[in-house]
């Protein structure tokens, strides 16, 4: 059956559309102002999602609700309303407008302390006057008593009891405003110092509060004569999060606890009080469509030989792809301007400006390939590209409060015992320290970002680190600082040289001399390397070692082929001087008797 059309019908669906454009209260009810509770906050790399829970109170029908005390960082593009329980949303709005008060709660506790001061010190400068004024009385009275002292002694009159009298009182008078002028002037240094602490505490708690209330207007429909439900969204910026790591290792060694941190950036303007905290690695959108890819039409113009190398080519490439990535993020982050909306709300270009730029830089990249003369052209390091497009959540397991302050904040995400293989590293053509290392196993559920950090073995603090990007399954080494029971030396004892036709043989014998200080036996992964180059141009090759080379199979399969070589030795204990542990190897390098041999600086590779 049909539900007929009634008036009361008609005058709610007119309010429903007039009330985004109108203040009216529905059926005279007056608009309810409530501030909500922080319920949930999501952190981003520079933005954070921030939820209030708002319970709006019955009767059922059309009400508005005014939600209050939004943060000056908010982003008006991203406020959204809805409704959990009792009832719908209809519209939601932002405004602001001036108010005589600053809007956060400690930044007012704090000025109501500065004006306490204040008052104080207008207090201060007032008694000061007056004592100023008693001094200057006193010192009239004395003149009064000695003109008339003298004037009675002219006469034979002095009376010597009155006068001993007068001067032990301004004595005592001079001696009691000395002390009351110090008292008051301790006091206002005192005063004066609480003022600073309480001006610069100011700076910290306020950063960017303002004399602005922020406001949301959501108009509901209640349909629950006890009320309704709302939960507010809204993306604030000033707020971020990066990890950071304590590694502690066992006595034993047997194991790794990995403390996972998170150093929180909180500058929103707003506090967050006892809220469930999510950490993400995503990155909010305000721009939902994707860019619209524009044909590549080519010409042809004059050769003049000047096709750029892929030397040439590779930092051109490099630019390219970080004007990409910074014009694709503006784009996402544009929003359109909100009246009022303060510096949050960003002028943004229309969205057809950044796709047009876009597709500019994606055309020089794509004729940049086209005339390079390279079979291809690689986008560098992979495992950088994928680190940086990794998106991770961390749902924190106990709620947080983390209060709007300038200085960074601790929160613990995760706290992992991880099992790994523990070993101590010698590469003494580097230096002659000997430092020990654990190639660890992430077997957590966890993704673990790379970050600083700051390890511990026995209790005791080694030194800083980093820890990289780390998926489940995947193994990663951790430093554990210096052994100072060992030590390692490199050096040539022998250098041979001959010709052979148009070639240059050049034989080196090197020792490599590990000591033991301690009381224990010590297993040392020892490292060192032979030159490499093009095999056309230079041949290298391992002629002897004294001790067999590692079998190790991934060292085998990637830094072997590098020129690293590796040794798996066992130190003795009190090894020191002339018996200390040694190692002598020989190889030749073999190159054209007209060339001589230059060094290539490379990037250092990461051990196994």
């Amino acid at each position: 059956m049909k539900t007929p059309i009634t008036l009361q019908s008609v005058v709610l669906f007119i309010m429903a559309v007039l009330s985004p454009l109108t203040s009216v209260p529905a059926f005279g009810l007056d608009p309810i102002d409530i501030k909500g509770n922080i319920d949930a906050v999501t952190v981003y790399r520079g933005q954070a999602m921030v939820t209030r829970l708002i319970e709006v109170p019955g009767p059922d029908g059309l009400r508005e609700v005014v939600i209050g005390d939004l943060p000056e960082n908010i982003l008006p593009g991203s406020l959204f309303a809805e409704c959990v329980r009792g009832g719908d949303v209809r519209s939601v709005r932002y405004r602001v407008r001036p108010v005589a008060e600053d809007v956060r709660e400690e930044v007012r506790a704090i000025d109501e302390q500065l004006r306490a001061i204040e008052d104080q010190l207008r207090s201060l400068a007032g008694r000061k006057q007056l004592l100023a004024e008693q001094r200057t009385y006193m010192g009239n009275l004395e003149q009064f008593a000695a003109s008339t002292a003298s004037a009675e002694l002219s006469h034979g009159v002095l009376n010597a009891d009155t006068l001993k009298t007068l001067t032990l009182f301004m004595f005592e008078r001079r001696e009691a405003l000395t002390k009351d002028e110090h008292q008051l002037a301790l006091s206002h240094r005192d005063l004066e110092e609480r003022r600073d602490v309480l001006q610069r505490q100011r700076q910290v708690v306020a950063g960017a509060s303002t004399r602005t209330a922020r406001e949301a207007v959501v108009f509901l429909n209640i349909t629950d004569p006890k009320g309704a439900t709302t939960h507010l969204h809204y993306l604030v910026e000033g707020a971020s999060w990066s990890p950071s790591y304590n590694i502690r290792a066992a006595a034993d060694r047997d194991r790794v606890e990995v403390e996972y941190h998170a150093s929180i950036r909180q500058m929103s303007g707003e506090d967050w009080s006892n809220v469930a905290m999510t950490l993400s690695t995503a990155t909010p959108s305000l721009t939902a469509t994707a860019p619209a890819l524009a044909p590549l039409t080519l010409s042809l113009v004059a050769f003049e030989g000047n096709v750029p190398s892929a030397a040439a080519a590779g930092p051109r490439r490099d630019e390219l792809q970080r004007l990409k990535k910074e014009t694709e993020h503006m784009r996402n982050q544009q929003q359109q301007p909100q009246p009022g909306g303060g510096k949050s709300a960003r002028a943004a270009e229309p969205q057809k400006d950044y796709d047009e730029r876009l597709n500019a830089l994606a055309c020089d990249e794509q004729v940049l390939e086209l005339i390079t003369r390279q079979k291809a052209m690689p986008f560098g390091d992979d495992r950088r590209a994928r680190q940086e497009g990794l998106s991770v959540t961390y749902q924190l397991p106990a709620r947080t409060t983390l209060p709007s302050r300038a200085d960074q904040q601790l929160v613990q995400v995760a706290r992992l015992t991880l099992r790994g293989d523990f070993y101590r590293l010698a590469t003494p053509v580097l230096t002659s320290y000997v430092y020990e290392e654990a190639n660890i196993v992430n077997s957590s559920d966890l993704v673990l970002l790379a970050g600083p950090a700051s390890t511990y073995v026995d209790g005791q603090f080694v030194g800083h680190g980093d820890v990289p990007t780390v998926t489940k399954g995947e193994r990663f080494t951790v430093g554990l600082g210096i052994d100072s029971s060992l030590r390692a030396a490199r050096e040539l004892i022998d250098r041979s040289e001959s010709v052979q036709g148009g070639n240059r043989s050049v034989e080196f014998t090197y020792r490599i001399s590990l000591e033991n200080f301690g009381d224990t036996p010590k297993a040392i992964r020892l490292l060192d390397r032979l030159p490499t180059g093009k095999e056309q141009e230079i041949r290298c090759s391992l002629i002897s070692s004294e001790v067999p080379e590692s079998t190790d199979a991934t060292h085998a399969q990637t830094d072997r082929k590098k020129g690293i070589v590796r040794w798996d030795i066992e130190v003795p204990a009190r090894t020191t001087g002339l018996e200390a542990r040694g190692v002598t190897y020989k190889f030749k390098l073999e190159h054209d008797k007209g060339m001589t041999v230059t060094g290539i600086p490379a990037v250092a590779s990461a051990q196994p």
